[in-house]
């Protein structure tokens, strides 16, 4: 665009000068024309730079202006009225999603964040909103307490941008608090490493199964082999028949031990896993308000 008006600028000079010089102007009439056309635009270029500085200017100020008017929209007359405005705005601008790992956990932290820096005061709040729960290994949610008043605390849903006051849901106000997001990620790690020794568990506890089954599997071959034993040769002259026999039935009772060694180690294994999950459960309670 620029390039065209220089273009139609410089032929309307050029056309002006073939004119002037048609009607008999002198040069140094020439000259001074062309002086105060540079001085002319050598104005207009510098009216032009004013310009974008004050349009730079100007949307500077009104992106300031629209960050002060988001503010001002989110502090409420009351701390539960900030607290419900910050919540509201917050789910307006996230979006809460278990395939990208952005859930409960993370949202609460941001809002409890938000509201330390509006200076009201927050706990991190887990547990389960639809039945009541007696042990912090069993919660399944977590969201934000807001003080909003002395002696009081305001729900705050983070994942749905809404309040929820205890008349409308008591269990939103029980369960364990966190006073900071680091106790709460600390909580979050012992949380996962509960998990896997669960998983770890269910897995001793199939392969215990398997392997106590084979055992009395094993056993009752080896009890079947020394019923038969007592019924053909036991009160009768020994044979080498009895004695291979004989030999059968121990290894098979060798068999049999051997599954009930593995049976009794995987036991073992498990007791010692049920052992670390209880101390990870208190480590979970200690940390929890």
């Amino acid at each position: 665009m620029k390039r065209k008006l220089l273009l139609i600028l410089t032929i309307t000079v050029a056309l002006l000068l073939s004119l002037l010089t048609a009607c008999g102007v002198s040069q140094e009439e020439l000259q001074n024309i062309m002086a105060q056309l540079k001085t002319s635009q050598a104005e207009q270029q510098k009216t032009d730079a004013e310009l974008k500085t004050s349009q730079a200017q100007v949307a500077e100020l009104q992106s300031e202006i629209s960050e002060l008017k988001e503010q001002y929209e989110i502090i409420g007359r009351t701390p539960t009225e900030t607290a419900q405005n910050i919540v509201k705005r917050y789910h307006e601008t996230h979006v809460y999603s278990k395939y990208d790992f952005y859930v409960c956990s993370d949202m609460a932290m941001d809002v409890w964040n938000m509201l330390k820096a509006q200076q009201i005061e927050a706990l991190i709040q887990v547990g389960n909103i639809e039945k009541s729960v007696s042990n912090i290994t069993e919660v399944d949610h977590a969201w934000v307490l807001a003080k909003t008043s002395p002696d009081g605390y305001l729900a705050l849903e983070t994942t749905g941008g809404y309040a929820v006051p205890v008349q409308d849901n008591s269990l939103y106000y029980d369960g364990w608090s966190f006073g900071s997001p680091r106790e709460y990620k600390r909580y979050i790690e012992i949380r996962q490493e509960y998990n896997i020794r669960v998983s770890i568990i269910e897995q001793l506890n199939q392969k215990a199964q398997a392997t106590y089954e084979e055992y009395e599997k094993e056993h009752n071959y080896y009890k079947e082999l020394v019923d038969e034993f007592n019924s053909k040769y036991v009160g009768r002259p020994v044979s080498s028949a009895a004695n291979t026999r004989e030999e059968k039935i121990d290894n098979q009772l060798a068999l049999a031990k051997e599954k009930e060694g593995q049976y009794s180690q995987l036991s073992e294994l498990i007791k010692e896993q049920k052992q670390e999950l209880e101390n990870l459960a208190a480590d979970m309670r200690g940390l929890a308000h």
